[in-house]
């Protein structure tokens, strides 16, 4: 057999394989044995019938097996025998059977790439250290534990200020229709009753809140809009916007303060140890944070310090990937489909460039755990299984056997792969 391979550029080579005669031969009765054994011909038992009856009865199913199994057996040969790494399924260009019988093939393959993998010790990153807690942050983080225990209470009859909470009742025009009609998908923003509305000046729609400043529960005021051009929704997109607001009253909110019967009827602990918690929990989070922004730099700097091509499947597969994140969180936020439409070109750049940081940073840290000997033993999965079935309230075998069922322990594997690589990355940098 005889195989060669030429550079397509980048990680894509053209794989050009000849068999001979001989070998399609033995292939051949390999195949039609295969199909004699389950053949199911009148006259006979299942794989009992003569071969050569069963070859005219399969002959193109044979055939087709049989271009499939010398295909296989050309790659098989030609990653042994140019230790090739594969990253994708192979796409046929050719593959023919000459009249002396001889069988060739032209495939389209994708490789991993060749790089120089650079040092693990001694890469640098800035030196920095966790933000430290203050009594001040442990103070605003107990208030906002109080937060969810808020109040409100109608104000006795006055003119509306900032901060207030206004209970209003609006519908809007634009240029003579109603806003619903112009943009039925626009909702609270076209028509509302009974509508919390906070009185802070950005709230709510441009203009709209600092219009409502002055006006006394039962009195209805006109208010003008103007929609900028980024507005979510087209139709509203630099027009002029014309409300009747009615309001009907004005609530306060109260917090509760943050004292000792705060503590024991909510936490059920002295105010103290509440106290305590809490820095921990800032701290750990702060340490968590800090520990990221390492690991984004030791990234970066792994990625700056190697020249690499990226193979084009995996590259595609990333960007569709992180485009369909991208759309998903924008969707979430609130973001139109027409305003996703028209930052198209900057989502798809996004994750193009990202896509590539990511394969990249893929096989460097998949070759640097394979030079410096670091591997995940069993054990390890077992705990990371156990500590997302805590996290999400699951039992843990039921968890890990969800997980097994859908394949994604290898993958959960490799993520803790890539983890124990940039730790040791980062034990290893120079911070300065």
């Amino acid at each position: 057999m005889k195989v060669s391979l030429e550079n397509m550029g980048g990680c894509r080579r053209r794989l050009k394989g000849e068999i001979t005669a001989d070998q399609v031969r033995l292939t051949e009765e390999k195949v039609t044995l295969s199909f004699q054994k389950s053949a199911r011909l009148p006259g006979f038992r299942p794989g009992h019938a003569p071969l050569e009856m069963v070859r005219r009865r399969y002959a193109p199913d044979i055939q087709s097996e049989l271009k499939d199994s010398l295909l296989r057996e050309g790659l098989r040969h030609a990653v042994e025998k140019e230790k090739l790494r594969l990253v994708d399924d192979p796409a046929v260009e050719e593959a023919n059977f000459e009249k002396d019988k001889k069988f060739k093939f032209v495939l389209r393959v994708d490789l991993a790439p060749e790089f120089k993998v650079p040092a693990a010790k001694g890469l640098k990153i800035p030196k920095k250290s966790p933000e430290p807690v203050t009594d001040a942050d442990v103070k605003s983080a107990l208030d906002r534990l109080a937060e969810p225990m808020a109040h409100f209470h109608t104000l006795p009859p006055r003119p509306a200020q900032e901060g207030d909470y206004a209970v209003l009742d609006f519908e809007g025009t634009c240029g003579g229709k109603k806003i619903l009609e112009l943009a039925p998908q626009a909702g609270q923003v076209g028509e509302a009753k009974k509508l919390w509305v906070w009185l802070k000046p950005d709230a709510f729609l441009p203009g709209f809140v600092p219009a409502l400043y002055g006006m006394n529960p039962g009195e209805t005021r006109k208010v003008e809009v103007k929609f900028p051009k980024e507005f979510p929704h087209a139709a509203l997109q630099k027009q002029t916007g014309h409300y009747e607001v009615t309001l009907h009253e004005l609530k306060e909110r109260h917090v509760p303060e943050v004292d000792e019967a705060f503590c024991q009827e909510n936490y059920k602990m002295p105010k103290t140890e509440l106290e305590s918690r809490v820095r921990e929990d800032l701290t750990a989070s702060r340490d968590s944070a800090h520990r990221a922004e390492e690991g984004r730099a030791i990234t970066q700097a792994l990625l700056a310090s190697t020249k690499m091509d990226v193979p084009e499947p995996l590259l595609d597969e990333e960007r569709r990937r992180l485009v369909a994140r991208l759309v998903e969180e924008n969707q979430r936020r609130g973001v139109s489909n027409e305003e996703l439409i028209k930052h198209k070109d900057d989502i798809l750049k996004t994750a193009g460039q990202n896509a590539e940081e990511n394969v990249k940073l893929s096989f460097l840290l998949r070759r640097i755990a394979e030079a410096e000997g670091l591997k995940v033993e069993e054990q390890e999965v077992v705990q990371e299984v156990a500590i997302l079935a805590a996290q999400s309230g699951q039992d843990a075998r039921l968890f890990a056997k969800r997980l097994q069922k859908s394949n994604v322990l290898p993958s959960l594997a490799d993520t803790l792969l890539r983890r124990k690589t940039v730790d040791f990355l980062l034990q290893h940098a120079v911070r300065g």
